[in-house]
């Protein structure tokens, strides 16, 4: 506790910052390909979207901010292709089954690690790479 102290701070949740071009594609992608929720708040008047947020868990359960939030928040601009998250999930074998089912396959295969953990790269709609580890 005496760093917590000094430092004055802690990581309640984490939300990298995911960059692009089609905001209803991109969520389609999240939504159709990793089975997660998504919400476009803001649009442009073009009915564009500007600000997004794509997440795993139920909307519901993702307002009361009972759960950290550990999705993305999507802005419109040019996406920004590279590493943008090194996500932990629970059985990282039935994501890749589930992935894979859907058709998608920019995912590596499943390894695992000297350390003893399990690793796989997923390659978004938008080129970015979340490196998910078990």
């Amino acid at each position: 506790m005496s760093k917590f102290s000094e430092k004055g701070y802690f990581v309640k949740e984490n939300a990298p910052i995911y960059l692009t071009e089609d905001m209803d594609k991109t969520v389609r992608w999240f939504e159709e390909v990793m089975g997660w929720y998504s919400n476009i708040v803001e649009r442009d008047d073009a009915g564009n979207g500007c600000y997004g947020v794509v997440f795993d868990i139920l909307p519901e359960i993702e307002i009361t901010h009972l759960a950290p939030f550990t999705g993305f928040q999507l802005f419109k601009d040019k996406p920004e292709p590279r590493a943008i998250s090194f996500m932990q999930v629970q059985d990282i074998d039935k994501m890749y089954a589930y992935i894979k089912s859907k058709g998608w396959d920019k995912i590596t295969k499943v390894v695992t690690q000297p350390w003893g953990g399990k690793t796989c790269s997923i390659t978004t709609i938008d080129g970015y790479i979340i490196n998910v580890f078990q």
